[in-house]
């Protein structure tokens, strides 16, 4: 803004008029961007309060929709059975982020323009928050219990299916020892390959036939014990990394909750609510 010289001033009082009208202009000028600016932002906030309902009923029927897919995990319990938890602690971390887009668009706008029964079950959503952070705070030492149990539960399974493989071989290896002739070898090499046994003509070919079956025997016993460690590993790599994911979900979980508790005092203050 052009600064007037004060002798000039003096000297011409329509100097002073110009100037006082200069600066009148551009206060307008600078009052009419304001005005705009506050009526853009009227405008904005207004229509949001009108789409606020739509957020608030999605909100609800997104947590109505959780707790329909809860009831489906929960049922039938199966309590104390740590593939069962496991299962549920999974399913749970998968769709944690239902109830938190529920929460959001339900708490959205605070009080404004609630319902009656709304205060009510906002204060109930507030505490239930704190609830459901605590026990998925619980479910991080659950989590780690119930996959040592699994793990130790597989291996006694691997170990279980290992065994009766290699007591089939061990059968097989005693009635081989105890093969005289050719029929006892065509006989026993039918049993295990579904009726085709090849025909032995001589001594010679059985004690080949015997050889080749023995060392057969030989090779699947370690090929059995190798694949059990390899199933045994493989399990463990794959229940150790679901085990980090879903421990850690219900970690990031649980104070997610507990921190919309916080933030939700006002939905649990009486006065505040009568208001």
């Amino acid at each position: 803004m052009i600064q007037p010289n004060q002798d000039s001033l003096n000297s011409n009082p329509n100097n002073v008029d110009n100037f006082n009208n200069i600066d009148n202009f551009d206060n307008l000028d600078i009052q009419n961007k304001l005005n705009q600016k506050v009526d853009k932002i009227g405008n904005f906030s207004l229509n949001m309060l009108r789409s606020i309902g739509i957020w608030r009923s999605v909100g609800y029927v997104f947590l109505l929709l959780f707790f329909l897919d809860l009831a489906e995990i929960l049922i039938p319990p199966q309590f104390l059975n740590p593939q069962w938890e496991f299962q549920v602690l999974s399913a749970l971390v998968e769709r944690i982020a239902i109830p938190f887009i529920a929460l959001l668009l339900i708490f959205s706008g605070g009080n404004y323009l609630r319902k009656g029964w709304e205060f009510i079950t906002l204060m109930s959503l507030s505490w239930i928050s704190l609830f459901s952070g605590i026990l998925f705070l619980l479910f991080v030492p659950l989590g780690i219990v119930n996959t040592i149990r699994i793990d130790a539960l597989t291996n006694q399974q691997i170990e279980k299916e290992t065994t009766q493989r290699l007591e089939v071989l061990q059968k097989v290896e005693i009635r081989l020892r105890d093969v005289q002739n050719s029929k006892d070898m065509q006989t026993l090499i039918g049993e295990i390959n579904a009726g085709n046994a090849p025909i032995i003509e001589n001594s010679q070919q059985l004690g080949e036939v015997k050889t080749k079956f023995k060392e057969f025997i030989d090779n699947s016993r370690v090929q059995t014990n190798k694949q059990a460690e390899i199933v045994r590993k493989q399990g463990r790599k794959a229940l150790l990394k679901r085990s980090v994911k879903y421990n850690t979900g219900s970690l990031i979980s649980g104070v997610l909750f507990i921190m919309i508790w916080q933030m939700t005092k006002w939905a649990r203050v009486k006065d505040k609510i009568n208001n």
